[in-house]
C-alpha cells in the first residue's frame, strides 16, 4: 500500500502547496515512474492536510506499508519522493539513469529558487495573502489551527525571502494579521489632551505606516518579478542544453506547478504580463501548452478522505505533540 498525503480539498490539490500540485500531476501519468499500469501495489491519494503525519512536518508525504508487522516507510517532500523512486525503481523515461545528475540538479534549482518565489506570492504579497491564502486554511484545517498556521508560515516565509530576495520587513504592526495602531490604549494615565495619544494622531500615524508599507511592497514586488523572470529564463537556457526537450522530467512539472499557481492568484495578471514581456510569445505558448496538458489529464489513482487518525483535528494534534514530546525525552 502506498499512500500519498497532499494539501488539498474537494478532490483537488490546493494552491498553497506547489509540491502537492506537482506530485498530483505526476501521479496522473505512469511515464514518470512512480505509478505503474497493472501494478500489484495499491496506490491512493489522501488530502489529509496534516503535517503532523510527516517526520519533518512537511507535505506532500508518501507512506509505504509493505507488511503490517513492519514500520511504514515515510518519505516527505516532492524532491525526496522523486529521489526515492529513482533509487528503488528504474524510470521508464530514462532507464539507464545517464542524465540523473542533471535531473537532480535541475530539481534542486527549482526547489531552492522557484519555490520560495511562489511562497512570497502566497504569503508576503498582501493582496494574495488576504484575498486567497489566509482564506484557504479555514477550508483545509480544523479550528483553531486554521488561524495560527498561516501566520506561522508567513513568518517563516519572510525569513526565507529575507535571505533569497533581500527583502526588508519591519515590525509586526506591518502584518495584515495584526492591527495594533487602531486599538485604544488601556493605560489609565492616557489623557485625551495628550497629542501623541489623540485619535487624530493615531489615524495619521496609521496612514503614514500604510503608505510606507505600500511603498515597500511595491519595491518588493518589483524585486520578486525580476527574480522570477530571471529564474525562468535561466531555466530555459540550462534545461534544454543538458536534456532533450521532449523528455519531461519531474523538475519540469514542479516548475510548471509554481508558474501555474503564481499566475492564478489574485495578483496573477501582473505575473503573467511580466512573463509574456520577458520570455516572449514562443516560450509562453510552450508553457501554456504544457500546463493545459497537465491539467487536462485524468487521474486513475483512488482518492479518499482521511480517516480519524489521519485528520488534523484537535485530538490527533494533541496526540502527535504528546508522542513528539515523549520521543524527545527518550532521545535525551
Amino acid at each position: 500500500m502506498r499512500t500519498f498525503h497532499l494539501w488539498g480539498n474537494n478532490g483537488e490539490p490546493n494552491f498553497i502547496s506547489p509540491e502537492s500540485v506537482a506530485l498530483y500531476w505526476i501521479l496522473k501519468d505512469s511515464k514518470y515512474g512512480i505509478t505503474k499500469e497493472n501494478a500489484i501495489t495499491r496506490d491512493e491519494i489522501v488530502f489529509s492536510n496534516n503535517t503532523d503525519l510527516s517526520p519533518d512536518n512537511h507535505l506532500p508525504l508518501l507512506i509505504i506499508i509493505n507488511d503490517e508487522k513492519e514500520e511504514p516507510i515515510k518519505v516527505s517532500g516532492f524532491d525526496n519522493i522523486i529521489r526515492y523512486y529513482q533509487r528503488v525503481e528504474p524510470t521508464t523515461v530514462n532507464p539507464d539513469n545517464s542524465n540523473q545528475l542533471y535531473e537532480n540538479s535541475l530539481l534542486e534549482y527549482v526547489m531552492n529558487d522557484m519555490n520560495p518565489l511562489t511562497m512570497y506570492q502566497l504569503y508576503l504579497n498582501s493582496a494574495n495573502y488576504v484575498g486567497f491564502t489566509r482564506k484557504q486554511f479555514s477550508q483545509l484545517l480544523y479550528f483553531p489551527m486554521w488561524y495560527n498556521v498561516p501566520i506561522n508560515y508567513r513568518t517563516n516565509v519572510r525569513k526565507q525571502c529575507d535571505t533569497n530576495l533581500n527583502l526588508e520587513y519591519s515590525l509586526i504592526e506591518d502584518d495584515p494579521d495584526f492591527d495594533t495602531l487602531g486599538k485604544e490604549s488601556d493605560d489609565d494615565s492616557t489623557k485625551a489632551t495628550d497629542l501623541t495619544q489623540s485619535k487624530t494622531f493615531k489615524l495619521k500615524a496609521k496612514s503614514l505606516l500604510k503608505n510606507k508599507n505600500e511603498f515597500h511592497e511595491m519595491k518588493h514586488n518589483l524585486q520578486y518579478l525580476k527574480k522570477m523572470t530571471d529564474v525562468i529564463k535561466q531555466w530555459f537556457v540550462v534545461r534544454y542544453e543538458t536534456l532533450p526537450q521532449d523528455q519531461e522530467i519531474a523538475a519540469d512539472i514542479l516548475l510548471l506547478a509554481n508558474i501555474y499557481i503564481q499566475i492564478s492568484l489574485p495578483q496573477g495578471d501582473k505575473v503573467l504580463e511580466a512573463l509574456q514581456k520577458e520570455l516572449g510569445e514562443e516560450k509562453m505558448k510552450a508553457i501554456t501548452k504544457m500546463l493545459d496538458e497537465l491539467k487536462g489529464k485524468s487521474i486513475t489513482i483512488d482518492k479518499r478522505s482521511p480517516v480519524f487518525n489521519e485528520q488534523g483535528n484537535i485530538i490527533m494534534s494533541i496526540y502527535h505533540r504528546g508522542c513528539s514530546y515523549i520521543w524527545d525525552k527518550s532521545a535525551t
